[in-house]
């Protein structure tokens, strides 16, 4: 850089002379210094040793010290040991999993990570749910974490933020998690809070009915979502049992909701075969010492969860307001997420659908129909669903469905190793994504645990390489021999009559 400027520096050190020579006595000890700095890049070749400048105006007068190191930014200092570049181990912490003597899993993995996440996961969700209980997994995700057995919701929520901790609830179709996010030092805390707020919750009724107001307004904002209406429609179409039960339900239907339903609902799913404590960031020592004693639910006989069988079929909903009209084609993905094999094969075919990503230079010679185009792969313990969702102008409606059917079809029929090599990788991306952060770490491992016992995202990697194209193209052929379903919403004035005869 220095040789390159040398007609620079020149120019400089002329300017600052002239300003010495009419400037203030006070800036001259400043001045001095700057042409210090500045005379010091053209000698710095020669000169690889520290070289210290003389103390400037603003050392003297704030104590900032005699000198200071006068070597270019491009050059490392000399007697300076380099820190190392990163401090992730060689090789990925395993997960550890363990058993309590109550029956509840513990699933752990280490990390370098300084926070630490702890969800409780227990298998229930909207398919536990039954006519009078419906919306009570979605009701937990407002009334969890306040007053319990042995705190008030004042108490519970400060305590959690004396310790810099976050907690939530989520549900799902098939469980639901209890989590809380603090520093690793904290965690011993941030468990004794969880299993309290779970075990020993109490539901009062007047924050359930304060919970429920806020649960009402969630619900119809969400179901003003075209693809959210589509989506639980296409489950309920697809599976006869508990995967057929809506997640989000609609308002009226938690009209006549009360506190001793809800405490009805987790007295049906609270039991520890159904119950796994995940932990991110965590000593796994530690963690299962500490809960043996706080997680000592007791063993009762579950409510039978309805069992899900897929049927598949078609559902139609007529909403002559909405601008565009959407069209989801699904499929049973045999073997949900129960083996890697059917994880990754789900995995593979939801890429391979996936073709309106810009970043991929594939074939696009009918998306001049899609105003949108959503592939979709819901695998739960067992079954699955795996398809795509369109949506289109509501004249062209006859011409979105002939391009969905088209896209599965064709990759029925045969698949390139350049399109499998873009699916796998594509595929890939999105699991190495979701388990990139602690958040998703934890939420991949609890759901694996408690549908398959273990954690087998390494697995399911290790499937997703090993797939060729024949394999591919044969579980889509087996795939389009299933009922299809089929879920229409909009303006559906120009929708063809029959779309499952095509997969006949």
């Amino acid at each position: 850089m220095c040789p390159h400027g040398l007609r620079t520096v020149a120019d400089a050190a002329t300017r600052l002379d002239t300003m010495l020579a009419h400037g203030s006595s006070l800036l001259a000890p400043a001045l001095l210094g700057a042409r210090t700095i500045v005379s010091s890049c053209a000698s710095a070749s020669a000169a690889p040793a520290l070289a210290l400048a003389k103390p400037g105006l603003l050392s003297s007068i704030f104590g900032l010290g005699g000198s200071r190191i006068d070597v270019p930014l491009s050059e490392k200092l000399p007697a300076v040991t380099e820190p190392p570049r990163t401090s992730t181990p060689a090789t990925r912490p395993a997960v550890q999993t363990s058993s309590l003597s109550s029956g509840v899993k513990v699933a752990t993995i280490e990390s370098v990570s300084p926070l630490s996440s702890l969800v409780l996961f227990v298998e229930g969700g909207s398919s536990a749910e039954t006519s009078s209980t419906a919306g009570a997994s979605k009701l937990l995700e407002v009334a969890a974490f306040k007053a319990t057995a042995n705190r008030s919701t004042f108490r519970l929520t400060r305590e959690l933020e004396k310790i810099g901790a976050t907690s939530y609830c989520r549900a799902g179709r098939d469980h639901i998690a209890f989590g809380v996010d603090a520093v690793r030092l904290n965690q011993r805390e941030a468990l004794e809070m969880l299993a309290d707020a779970v075990v020993n919750a109490r539901y009062p009724y007047w924050e359930v009915r304060d919970s429920l107001d806020a649960l009402k307004e969630q619900l119809a904002l969400q179901l003003k979502n075209p693809l959210t209406t589509v989506n639980e429609v296409l489950h309920r179409a697809a599976f006869d049992g508990g995967l057929g039960n809506s997640l989000v339900v609609d308002p009226s239907l938690v009209d006549g909701f009360s506190n001793e339903t809800l405490k009805e609902y987790l007295a049906s799913i609270m039991t520890p075969s159904r119950i796994v404590l995940a932990g991110v960031g965590v000593d796994h020592a530690e963690i299962l010492q500490l809960a043996g004693p706080l997680l000592s639910v007791p063993a009762s006989a579950p409510a039978a969860v309805p069992a899900s069988k897929y049927v598949g079929g078609a559902m139609n909903v007529i909403a002559p307001s909405s601008a565009l009209t959407y069209v989801a084609l699904g499929f049973e993905a045999v073997g949900g997420a129960s083996t890697p094999k059917s994880a990754a094969a789900a995995a593979v075919t939801k890429a391979l659908l996936d073709e309106a990503r810009p970043t991929l230079p594939r074939a696009r010679k009918e998306h001049a129909v899609f105003r949108s185009l959503t592939p979709f792969a819901h695998l739960y313990k067992g079954s699955g669903l795996v398809g795509l969702t369109g949506s289109s102008s509501p004249a062209q409606a006859g011409a979105l469905v002939d391009a969905l059917t088209a896209k599965v079809q064709s990759a029925a029929k045969g698949i390139s190793e350049a399109q499998l090599a873009q699916a796998k990788a594509l595929a890939l991306g999105e699991l190495k994504a979701a388990t990139a952060t602690t958040a998703g770490l934890v939420a991949a491992v609890g759901s694996s645990v408690l549908a398959t016992g273990k954690f087998s995202g390494l697995e399911v990697a290790a499937a997703i390489q090993a797939m060729t194209a024949a394999e591919a193209s044969s579980y889509v052929a087996a795939l389009i021999k299933t009922p299809p379903t089929v879920v229409s919403y909009g303006n559906l004035s120009s929708l063809p009559r029959s779309i499952a005869g095509r997969f006949a």
